[in-house]
Parts: C-alpha cells; structure tokens; sequence
C-alpha cells in the first residue's frame, strides 16, 4: 500500500524504528537526460545503467557516499549511450561481481569504452532474455520479462526487469515503451517520451506511482503533455528527477514509502 509524501512527516520516525534490517531501498538516481537505479538489500547492491558519458563521475560520488565500494550486479537495460555513458567509469573504478545486458551491441564511443572496460577488468558477463532471472538475494525475485528474443530496435529490445519483494513490485523498463508488468511502481519507459504510459503501462493494471528520469529542460521536451495528462486521469502518482533529483524509495515487503 502506498502512503503519500505529505504523510511521512508523521509515519516515516515510526516506520524507521519498525522496520527491519532487511528494508529494500532503491535510488533512481538523477544523472540528468538518462537512467540509473541502485537497489540496496542486505549489504548487496546492484546498478541498472549509468546515464550519460558525463554521468560516471557523479555516480561513483552517489555510491560513496552511501558506503558502497563494489556491485554485485551491474546491469545494462540497452546499450544506448544515456544508459551505458558511466558504465566505463563504474567498471574501471569499482570491482563488479557480474555484468548482465541483453545481448546488444552498438558502434557509439560509449559502447566501445565499455567493451574495453569489461575486457581490461575481466568482469564476468551474461547475457539476458524473457524467463530469465537477475541473481541478488535469496528474498528478491528480480526477473526479466522482455524481450524474447532482439528485433534490432533498440528502445524495444530494452531488459525489463520486474523486481518482487514481498507484496511489492517494481518494474523497471529500460526505454521500452510496449513493455507491461503489474507493480506497484514504475521507472517509466524512455523518460516520459509520448508512449511510455500509453503503450503499455495503462493498459493493464494501472501502478500507484511512476517514476521518470530524464533532465531539466531537455531538448526533447519530456516528459511528452500526453503521458503526463494520461498518468494523472490515471490517478497515477507522478515522480520525476528533474523536479525532485534523486529519488529514493524504501520498503519491507509490506509497505514502502519515499524518503
């Protein structure tokens, strides 16, 4: 169950106190025109992309600053450059259990960094289809539910990933607009771009909140009027990193709430 911001004031001391050590936190974390997430649980950690070329540097500050000095898992949702620019600089600087995309190349500079990144530190490397599940814990359930095979669309082909924990779901899109999961929560498709909710999220069961990552004042001015109007007469509740930055959701299973 969802509780709104202006209510934390008075639930979030009690929900600190009650909670147990196992919370679940995840970052979306603002690194401008593109995505990067961080999930927490019970010491491991895992990174699904790292935005733009310029984003590495704060990225790698965000995650000091939370006392992280090694990922579990870093996943790439698809290589374009918004979502795999930092990955270079997380590899090149952080040690990096397992390396998972779904299989993709691309011929960007970006691309190539990574390519060196991952041969230079040997950082194992998997591949991902429909079925498959992400390894992180034994109480989370991260499990990939596009695409079945690549199309050659990039944005389509994107890894998404639907993570259970608990009574609580979130999904994670990449920037493919057609993809559907119920959640609870949804890092929205392709930064808000003009399909991203009416494509697929509304269609079938309609989340409580939607998160978009995308950066202030965008040459591609997202998020698209027509998304936006959707999620509201959709009663969704709408997050965005732009407005807010960095966006940081905890829960137990039960209940979450943002900090």
């Amino acid at each position: 169950m969802h509780m709104k911001p202006s209510k934390i004031c008075v639930l979030l001391f009690l929900i600190l106190i009650i909670s147990p050590v196992s919370s679940l936190t995840i970052h979306f974390l603002d690194v401008g025109q593109g995505d990067s997430a961080l999930i927490e649980h019970n010491g491991h950690t895992m990174l699904i992309d790292a935005g733009d070329m310029d984003a590495g540097p704060g990225i790698l500050s965000y995650l000091k600053s939370q006392g992280i000095k090694s990922l579990d898992v870093l996943v790439s949702t698809h290589p374009h450059t918004d979502h795999i620019g930092g990955m270079s600089d997380i590899l090149n600087t952080l040690p990096v259990g397992l390396y998972v995309d779904n299989g993709a190349t691309h011929t960007t500079p970006a691309y190539r960094n990574l390519e060196k990144a991952l041969i230079k530190k040997q950082t194992p490397y998997a591949t991902a289809t429909k079925g498959d599940k992400i390894p992180f814990t034994d109480d989370i359930t991260i499990r990939v539910t596009s695409p079945d095979d690549l199309s050659g669309d990039m944005n389509e082909d994107s890894l998404a990933l639907l993570l259970t924990y608990g009574d609580v779901r979130i999904f994670f899109t990449g920037d493919c607009e057609s993809c559907d999961a119920s959640c609870d929560i949804v890092k929205l498709a392709h930064h808000g771009s003009k399909g991203s909710a009416t494509r697929a999220i509304l269609n079938g069961d309609t989340p409580d909140c939607a998160i978009i990552s995308l950066g202030v004042d965008n040459e591609y001015h997202y998020p698209a009027p027509s998304t936006m109007n959707a999620l509201k007469k959709a009663g969704v509740e709408i997050f965005r990193t732009d407005e807010e930055g960095t966006i940081v959701v905890r829960t137990d299973g039960k209940k979450y709430w943002f900090l």
